[in-house]
């Protein structure tokens, strides 16, 4: 069923491996005014996204069935992926944070953020824990998606591009196409 919905959604998964701002991320033409935006928002989408999967992970211990032979293990991949949130993909934001000696604590989310997020949440808080799942996925998809895409690219560029690429991008681009990520 997951292939089949990816499937149906080919058109716009294909403009998004073609976006702007992930080719100049990759070729190194992208500001870097744009990435810290970009940086800064996604630090912010990833904090929800990581109580959105501790909130999923308490709906599926009452929601699932005591008979389910998966449910603890299930529940556990839930929660260790928001620990992983946590404990690799924020870091690697925060290690950019450092890097532009700039503190997001106080950062706010910009409307799409705050729309996504907040749908999230709603669908997380409100729906039974399978449309909670349902909601979260495409999320790890796309980003693992683009990653390789990203990676693919910059196998490509390397050596032909002129721009000089900023190490963030590069670990952007090694922390969502790397084995660890899947």
């Amino acid at each position: 069923m997951a292939q089949s919905l990816w499937d149906a959604a080919a058109d716009l998964i294909k403009v998004t491996e073609t976006h702007p701002f992930l080719i100049a991320m990759v070729d190194g033409s992208l500001s870097e005014e744009s990435f810290r935006y970009y940086a800064v928002q996604d630090a912010l989408f990833l904090t929800d996204f990581a109580s959105c999967l501790e909130l999923l992970a308490a709906k599926m211990k009452i929601e699932m069935s005591d008979d389910d032979a998966t449910k603890e293990a299930s529940i556990q991949r839930i929660k260790d992926l928001a620990v992983g949130i946590e404990e690799a993909e924020k870091e690697l934001h925060r290690s950019f944070f450092a890097h532009w000696d700039i503190d997001a604590c106080n950062a706010t989310s910009m409307p799409n953020t705050l729309l996504y997020t907040s749908y999230m949440m709603r669908v997380v808080s409100t729906r039974p824990y399978a449309e909670g799942l349902a909601v979260l996925l495409p999320c790890f998809w796309v980003y693992m998606h683009i990653g390789n895409c990203s990676l693919k690219l910059r196998e490509e560029l390397d050596g032909k591009s002129t721009e000089r690429r900023p190490a963030q991008f590069d670990a952007w681009i090694d922390m969502y196409s790397g084995e660890e990520f899947e």
